[in-house]
């Protein structure tokens, strides 16, 4: 299939942009910036330059794809950008050039808030999210909406839990600290849960649901929720200091993450209810079980090439 993505050279997005070529896809990648193009074409990928809030620069390009999917995130302009993207998209998908065309939008865990007792699945209600992304549930409910005769393309919204594997993702940093300080340092007491996903199931999944034409809500999580401070301890054993952590007030990480600390104290406990239905199984165990191997590929990811500097 022709499939059109942002962000393809980003954490995410250049995991799915290299499973989607590995599955024999005409993957084409909008990038930000001149660095990124041959990164993009070094995983198999069509790049093109683009930006966000500039429809102008992709939405022709979009148009001629019969899959497309919203992966970048601008930090500095997160609720105008990603809006404009989906609009954009929408568009495209909808245009004369193609019929039914797919729009996949990547969300987050973190609509969800705190999910209490019960895992929450695919069906569990948003309107509690937390405040850094308080923004996204009209995102995703405005996508959704574009379905039933007469839409012109099939909508589907994934929200990864907290993801890890490379050099990428919130578990990183318990790694970094860890080795630095001795210590793998968390924020709050660590008595919450994550919903963890190494990167390349998450990228196995993205390619499923473009195989299976799947439309609706996907949570993107191994399914195996896990409480912070068992992550922390788990980070700190990889990374040689021997299962030591320390406790992060949330005033105190504030200063330096704002709102994405209380993000990081939700207690979450996601699950999927949909995966067989497109055939998807998470190939990694557990962030705990596995931390060893995922405190190597950090390492190996954050190593200097040798043509570097």
């Amino acid at each position: 299939m022709r499939i059109f993505l942002t962000g393809a050279s980003g954490y995410i997005g250049s995991a799915v942009t290299r499973e989607l070529v590995e599955g024999g896809h005409d993957v084409t990648g909008m990038v930000h910036s001149a660095d990124s193009v041959e990164r993009v074409r070094s995983l198999g990928a069509n790049p093109v330059r683009g930006e966000l809030t500039d429809p102008a620069t992709y939405a022709e390009i979009a148009a001629e794809q019969e899959v497309l999917i919203h992966l970048a995130f601008d930090y500095e302009r997160a609720v105008e950008a990603d809006r404009a993207a989906l609009d954009t998209l929408i568009e495209a998908g909808r245009s004369h050039y193609i019929e039914d065309a797919h729009v996949i939008y990547t969300s987050g865990c973190w609509v969800l808030g705190d999910t209490g007792d019960e895992p929450a699945d695919e069906d569990a209600p948003i309107d509690h999210p937390a405040e850094v992304v308080a923004w996204r549930p009209a995102h995703e409910e405005w996508l959704l909406g574009m379905t039933g005769e007469g839409a012109g393309l099939t909508p589907t919204v994934v929200r990864p839990g907290m993801v890890y594997g490379g050099a990428g993702g919130l578990v990183t940093s318990m790694f970094s600290s860890a080795a630095e300080e001795g210590a793998a340092r968390h924020v709050g007491d660590g008595s919450n849960r994550w919903s963890l996903v190494h990167r390349d199931d998450l990228a196995l999944l993205y390619r499923r649901i473009v195989e299976e034409r799947a439309g609706g809500i996907f949570h993107g999580v191994d399914g195996e929720p896990t409480r912070v401070l068992e992550v922390a301890r788990a980070a700190s054993k990889a990374a040689g200091a021997g299962g030591e952590t320390r406790s992060v007030p949330v005033e105190e990480a504030r200063r330096s993450l704002g709102p994405v600390a209380d993000a990081v104290v939700l207690d979450q406990a996601l699950v999927t209810r949909r995966a067989d239905e497109i055939g998807w199984r998470p190939q990694h165990p557990s962030f705990v079980q596995s931390a060893g191997a995922a405190w190597q590929e950090f390492r190996s990811a954050s190593r200097p090439s040798a043509d570097s500097g």
